[in-house]
């Protein structure tokens, strides 16, 4: 071979190493040059409840606040150049806000790993955390509420001032009189104070629904009526935009329930261990007496086992009543006898409150749909962007979400997604929600902000963290467990 041939086929081996060597790598393709576009962002606030202020596994705790999807949506733009003050959130130290019952920590955490795939999940009974800046001067940037519907958004009585961590808490206007009691009013305030609002999300509506869907459809028995939610949403968004003529408002349509692992986790498990020749006997909407249908639980129109049932999910068969005992029911329910097999006897039913039925399914969604509908069409009339949150979570649950080389799914636990509660997502759920706003952020207002790294946000803490996407974890979460959970929505206490 020649001097030059040699050459060649150096030359030519190098550039096969060097493409090889680039398909290897996780690291994300460089995008744009980050920038604002010609857009003024001096100030960042985010409007919402408990998806906004960054709620993970049933608490809220600093280790998680840092990872709320406000937080890392307000980095980005100090990446891209925004002059952002840091962005103050209402921290609560680690282990996080107490349970207003036992005056402990309420947040879930890993009580026993004894079965790998079905972990002992609940509070551990911890001291508290406390405040760490509730003496702000001014308003939070994070105003999200934790269990704040649109009538508690808007009602400034009283009425909703006393969930955990409510109201009170994050506008704390009464310890600061001059804050304002209501999100409105804490705006005009910054306003006033030369921090008008550039940029604003605004993510309302899911507890208007997530409440009657949680709880089976027991507490309360139906979602918001859709023309109240039609008038409270429209009047919220548009007293928004009258007191922030200018900004650049992102608002986001209402996830599917049925998308996220607290119903789609304890089913399957149930379906498995169900004998061939039996059926699972379970009450329906509105229903706490005999049995009024069956199922094999793997039909296509099968009822949703909420997740709060895989405490109950192993008494299967048992001659028991339980589930009286732990709602402290003070006499059985006409036609109950709990000596019969539990969830296998039209006479020990599994129970209406941890079951959607297709019913209280087709009622949910159809709320959903409306909702929705009313989000658009005053997002439209508002000039506001819409992130299609519903879309976005039921692509999850068909096809899973990759990226960096990892793929996300909404399974319990395993698919990275969701935190501990099933409900709320997890550090990284969170960072993907931001990463939706940044690109609508970007799309609408020709703004380049970088999107958040995923593979630098915190995973699913170990020894769970281990589960490969698509494996199937069932949790066992005990009733007490779920009281603090319930009164998010005012229906746990």
């Amino acid at each position: 071979m020649t001097m030059k041939k040699i050459i060649i086929s150096f030359i030519a081996l190098s550039a096969l190493l060097g493409a090889l060597l680039s398909g290897c790598t996780d690291s994300a393709p460089s995008g744009p040059t980050p920038g604002l576009g010609g857009t003024t962002v001096t100030k960042y606030v985010a409007i919402g409840n408990s998806l906004t202020a960054g709620y993970q596994s049933n608490g809220l705790y600093e280790s998680a606040q840092l990872y709320s999807y406000p937080n890392m949506i307000a980095q980005q733009l100090v990446t891209a150049g925004a002059p952002l003050a840091a962005f103050q959130q209402p921290i609560y130290s680690d282990p996080g806000i107490p349970d207003p019952l036992t005056g402990k920590a309420q947040r879930y955490e890993i009580l026993s790993f004894t079965d790998p795939k079905n972990p002992v999940i609940g509070p551990k009974g911890s001291t508290p955390g406390s405040p760490t800046n509730s003496t702000l001067a001014r308003p939070y940037d994070n105003l999200g509420i934790p269990g704040i519907p649109l009538a508690g958004f808007i009602d400034t009585t009283g009425t909703y001032q006393s969930a955990p961590l409510g109201r009170d808490a994050i506008l704390r206007w009464t310890t600061n009189a001059l804050l304002g009691k209501s999100v409105f009013r804490q705006v005009a305030v910054l306003k006033a104070a030369g921090q008008t609002p550039d940029i604003v999300t605004f993510w309302l509506g899911a507890n208007d629904v997530l409440g009657f869907a949680t709880t089976g459809g027991t507490k309360p028995a139906s979602p918001t009526s859709t023309t109240t939610f039609a008038f409270l949403y429209k009047q919220a968004l548009d007293t928004l935009r009258a007191t922030l003529p200018n900004a650049k408002i992102l608002v986001a349509t209402i996830p599917d329930v049925r998308a996220i692992p607290f119903f789609t986790t304890v089913g399957p498990k149930m379906a498995a261990g169900i004998p061939a020749g039996l059926y699972l006997r379970y009450q329906k909407h509105g229903n706490s007496g005999l049995a009024f249908d069956s199922t094999r639980l793997t039909e296509s129109s099968a009822p949703l086992i909420t997740l709060k049932g895989s405490a109950y999910a192993t008494l299967l068969g048992q001659k028991t009543g339980k589930w009286y005992k732990d709602n402290a029911y003070p006499a059985l329910p006409a036609g109950i006898d709990t000596s019969q097999a539990f969830g296998f006897h039209p006479q020990n039913p599994w129970p209406d409150a941890l079951t959607l039925d297709a019913g209280e399914q087709t009622n949910a969604i159809d709320y959903v749909y409306t909702f929705n509908a009313t989000i658009r069409s005053v997002a439209a009339l508002d000039n506001a962007g819409v992130f299609d949150a519903y879309s976005f979570f039921n692509n999850i649950k068909a096809n899973g979400y990759s990226i960096a080389g990892e793929k996300y799914t909404a399974d319990y636990i395993s698919g990275g997604l969701f935190s501990l509660d099933g409900v709320h997502p997890s550090s990284r759920g969170y960072a993907i929600v931001a990463n939706e706003f940044i690109k609508l952020m970007n799309s609408k207002y020709g703004m380049s902000v970088p999107y958040v790294d995923i593979s630098k946000i915190p995973g699913i803490p170990m020894p769970l963290g281990k589960y490969a996407a698509g494996a199937k974890v069932a949790p066992s979460i005990s009733l007490e467990a779920w009281k603090s959970f319930d009164a998010l929505w005012g229906s746990g206490f």
